[in-house]
């Protein structure tokens, strides 16, 4: 199978246009149609249906997009591998929960900048489910989510163990808690499962909820009064320095969660040993 013509396939299929994706590669578009045609004939199959505005992959085009995505993926985690120990390059995109990336990351990831400099470091944030399906799927190098996970194709590492605390607005921690609006992330969101089970818990089926997309959004609305949320005491410790909050403990059975770094087994990139190996030493410290 033609490398190229696998990729000018890919690329149409992201834009959905034969003309930008010409662009893209810098071909012309006879160029590009000639080698989607190519790859067609070799896998005797259609890729792509045309219309009038540009083109849709179809359901085997499809099927072939998710072969690309480990083709070019274990293409780069090659060229990685081969590359200086001492001094690597290239990307290393990192995943993270949003309450990790912002009281246990900052400095390991400063750290890390000043000590190889050379690589392109990213962070993106997000609930557990949707790292963990980011990693599988290639998105993401590795990610730091709650566990335990199993996974056939992950290798996961505990790295530390947080605990957790409801977190009530200071001077109103009588609220009862069928009362209380619950604060939380979106759906996938591992700490959310472990508050609506200690709910559950305590015999509490019915309660009202409010979706967030930030950290600071939760803990400012908790503080306003507006309800109460769970969160690692950790940021509860960093955050209470700036809002009015109290934090409770609970049961242990519902307050220890265990934080992992998840990577696919095959990737055996420096740039990602190297952060692992920095990582190792940090909680060692």
């Amino acid at each position: 199978m033609d490398i190229e013509a696998l990729k000018a396939f890919e690329i149409v299929a992201k834009y959905g246009s034969i003309s930008q994706a010409a662009d893209e590669l810098n071909y012309s578009q006879s160029n590009v149609t000639a080698k989607i045609h190519k790859l067609e004939q070799q896998l005797n199959t259609t890729l792509l249906y045309r219309h009038n505005r540009g083109c849709v992959v179809t359901p085997k085009g499809q099927e072939l997009l998710q072969y690309a995505t480990q083709i070019f993926h274990s293409i780069h985690t090659a060229e990685l591998a081969m590359q200086d120990e001492h001094n690597p390059t290239g990307d290393l995109k990192l995943g993270a929960m949003e309450t990790t990336a912002a009281v246990r990351l900052p400095n390991l990831l400063a750290h890390y900048h000043q000590q190889f400099p050379n690589v392109n470091l990213t962070l993106k944030t997000g609930p557990t489910a949707q790292l963990i399906e980011a990693v599988v799927d290639f998105k993401l190098d590795a990610a730091f989510v709650s566990g335990p996970v199993s996974h056939s194709s992950l290798q996961a590492k505990t790295i530390f163990q947080e605990e957790m605390v409801v977190v009530y607005p200071k001077g109103n921690e009588d609220i009862p808690l069928e009362a209380a609006t619950i604060l939380v992330f979106k759906a996938g969101c591992s700490y959310r499962f472990h508050l609506e089970s200690y709910l559950r818990h305590q015999g509490i089926k019915s309660y009202s909820l409010m979706e967030f997309g930030s950290l600071e959004a939760i803990t400012g609305c908790v503080a306003a009064g507006l309800g109460i949320t769970m969160l690692p005491r950790t940021v509860y410790d960093q955050y209470v320095r700036y809002y009015p909050l109290q934090a409770i403990t609970v049961p242990k059975k519902f307050s220890l969660i265990e934080t992992q770094l998840i990577y696919r087994k095959e990737n055996n990139s420096i740039p990602l040993r190297r952060f692992e190996s920095l990582l190792l030493q940090q909680e060692e410290h």
